[in-house]
């Protein structure tokens, strides 16, 4: 016989919960009780269910978690991605790499085009359908990331940190071209790229076709190495058309009648 739970072993039950670390059950004490009582169900099916919303809790927590630390500047979701638009990108190609199946296979993602076209929309849904897959993601943009690099140089933990990163499933790095690289930030992105190299998948977005980059690394040679690296197992995606964010700025205003 399980004994009727009194206001004296309400504490007693949180703090068992707590230690078993079953929070959502804990945080919903009072729900999952009148659920009790109104369903009437086995024991089994109770217990059965209770497991069931405290792995959904705990996978929406991951999830929560896991989105703040891969350090997405916005949401954005493929579902709000506008093809009316954007026409020089098919749905399908989308759909397709929202599969994930290039992540899982260590592949690159290369999104190239003009300012305002939608390369870092696609890359930040696509980043956030790999950690709702559970993925380690993070995401940069160039600029920032240089800067991280620069600090770990300066602390002595460079390396270290290079080889953290290739523990991800997904690095994104955004907005690459619009800054020049010197020597040092040149070298040091190749060799975040060569240790990524099948190991782990990248998503990039650039402003400057392939010939452009060789102006952007502090030498042709690094440019080339690098992209030697990234095209050997990659989807290249090239964005055309105007820039969503002139959008409206292109329709001419409607003119009142007289």
């Amino acid at each position: 016989m399980i004994p009727t739970i009194g206001p004296a072993d309400r504490k007693e039950l949180e703090q068992g919960l707590k230690r078993l670390k079953l929070r959502w059950i804990r945080d919903h004490l009072d729900e999952l009780s009148e659920i009790a009582l109104q369903e009437e169900a086995s024991y089994l099916d109770y217990l059965a269910y209770l497991v069931k919303e405290e792995v959904r809790g705990r996978d929406e927590t991951q999830i929560r978690n896991s989105l703040k630390a891969a350090r997405f500047p916005v949401h954005k979701s493929l579902d709000d991605f506008d093809f009316s638009f954007q026409t020089s990108v098919s749905q399908q190609t989308v759909r397709d790499l929202a599969s994930l199946e290039f992540a899982r296979a260590h592949e690159n993602l290369i999104l190239l085009g003009p300012p305002g076209v939608g390369k870092s929309h696609l890359a930040i849904a696509l980043g956030i359908r790999a950690v709702e897959e559970k993925m380690r993601v993070r995401f940069w943009t160039a600029a920032d990331l240089v800067q991280d690099l620069y600090s770990h140089l300066a602390d002595g933990s460079l390396r270290r940190y290079i080889q953290s990163l290739t523990r991800y499933d997904l690095l994104i790095i955004d907005e690459l071209g619009y800054l020049k690289l010197d020597q040092t930030a040149s070298d040091h992105l190749f060799q975040l790229v060569a240790d990524a190299y099948e190991r782990t998948s990248l998503i990039i977005t650039s402003n400057l076709d392939f010939r452009e980059w060789a102006e952007m690394f502090a030498n042709p040679s690094t440019a080339a190495a690098v992209l030697d690296r990234l095209l050997h197992h990659a989807h290249v995606l090239s964005l055309k058309g105007d820039s969503y964010r002139l959008r409206s700025r292109l329709v001419p205003p409607k003119q009142s009648a007289d």
